[in-house]
């Protein structure tokens, strides 16, 4: 099998998508916290975080093996439509059973407390809830056949759906019982586009020899990394669900100024790791770990020598460009988690991309223990310092939590590959 590369062009079609991926989120919530003030802001965020968490709950992992098994099966000579097919089918089962376990529960306790507005909320975002398991399976299978192109167009279209659905959801209007429609209706058009991008593999299904097989494997691989893959989106909105539980939605609302701009600076770093996933996958089967280590140390040492001067430059225009697009109280009040949250980016950049290489090695109970061990450090730590320290406590304990990956994954991958990561 000849060497894997990965093509520059493929960087910059990745690198391309999370930009978009970056300026749409810059965009919700610039025109929310303009039109509709800070508090609507942080009950929208509350909503999209339930859904994100609730979408990964109802993958069950079987996202993580597709992308797994896509690769493999190119490398096996083996169908990958019917990876693809078996993979969307176990996932329609397991979101159907998340969903109406939310929706029924949720229904019981919204009740309960009269909160209407969440109650309305989770009715309007269920459909959407439903189809971002399904949309995850399908742009895995795209991401491990290496087809970046399509990934990335999909990828950022979400979001910029939800931008766009945003910007109309407000206009012209003193409230926000429209906003929670835009998640049902940005995942129902990315369903549509992925179904299309997956329409001749879908079609394609003329052997149904291994589907039953593969359909088991998916649920097996998927049980034994669901753990992982469910914390790793937990891990992105803890913070968030802690501050609207403790402090309420106004401290969420400032604290997702400071946030959306440092989970851009994460999710650039983040960006060769859409790029490395089939490899590492291809080198691992192919039992080339020099070639995996090497690839690995070289793209670590670059990372780090754009991130740090990237942070640093980020932190000298961030009042500048909050106080031009929000106003001087939001720059003030986020400036200081902006920081906090930076320099955790910043410390953690080179691992950010190989946070899923043990998924990826073939090792999903590994990689759940990893963001086991995360989270726990997340949640004490935001349990411990958000009464105290507000959003700055849930920054310095979502920072702390980005550096602590480091310790993890060196200490996890040495025994499996060979090497500290």
């Amino acid at each position: 099998m000849p060497k894997l590369t990965i093509a520059r062009s493929d960087f910059g079609w990745t690198f391309s998508a999370f930009a978009a991926v970056g300026l749409s989120g810059l965009a919700i919530n610039q025109v929310i916290a303009t039109q509709l003030g800070v508090t609507a802001l942080g009950r929208y965020n509350m909503l999209l975080a339930v859904v994100i968490i609730g979408g990964q709950i109802g993958a069950m992992g079987i996202h993580s093996s597709v992308l797994f098994h896509t690769p493999k099966a190119r490398s096996d000579g083996t169908l990958t439509s019917e990876v693809v097919c078996s993979g969307v089918l176990a996932t329609i089962v397991t979101s159907t059973v998340s969903t109406l376990s939310i929706y029924i529960g949720g229904e019981v306790i919204l009740r309960s407390v009269d909160n209407f507005y969440y109650l309305d909320g989770l009715r309007a975002v269920a459909i959407g809830l439903f189809l971002f398991p399904i949309n995850k399976t399908l742009l895995a299978h795209i991401n491990g056949l290496q087809r970046i192109p399509t990934f990335s167009i999909l990828f950022s279209g979400r979001f910029i759906l939800l931008a766009v659905s945003a910007a109309v959801a407000t206009y012209n209007v003193d409230n926000d019982q429209f906003l929670p429609w835009t998640i049902t209706i940005a995942e129902g058009a990315i369903f549509v586009g992925l179904i299309l991008a997956n329409r001749s593999e879908i079609a394609g299904l003329s052997q149904w020899r291994n589907f039953r097989k593969m359909f088991n494997r998916h649920l097996h691989y998927g049980r034994k990394g669901f753990l992982g893959t469910t914390l790793l989106d937990l891990n992105t909105r803890l913070d968030i669900i802690l501050l609207g539980l403790i402090s309420g939605t106004r401290s969420v609302g400032v604290y997702s100024i400071a946030s959306l701009f440092a989970e851009g600076l994460y999710q650039a770093a983040m960006v060769p790791r859409y790029n490395f996933d089939p490899v590492v996958t291809s080198l691992f089967v192919q039992d080339k770990i020099g070639e995996l280590q090497e690839t690995i140390a070289k793209a670590k040492r670059r990372i780090y020598l754009v991130a740090l001067p990237v942070v640093a430059i980020c932190n000298l225009l961030y009042p500048i460009i909050v106080e031009f697009l929000f106003s001087k109280e939001l720059s003030d009040e986020s400036w200081p988690v902006f920081l906090i949250l930076s320099l955790g980016v910043g410390l953690s950049a080179g691992y950010i991309p190989f946070t899923n290489i043990l998924q990826q090695s073939g090792f999903p109970g590994h990689q759940s223990l990893l963001l086991v061990a995360m989270t726990i450090t997340n949640l004490a730590l935001n349990i411990a310092l958000i009464p105290f320290f507000d959003v700055k406590g849930a920054a310095i304990a979502t920072a702390v939590s980005w550096v602590s990956i480091i310790v993890y994954l060196r200490k996890l991958s040495n025994p499996i590959l060979g090497f500290k990561v």
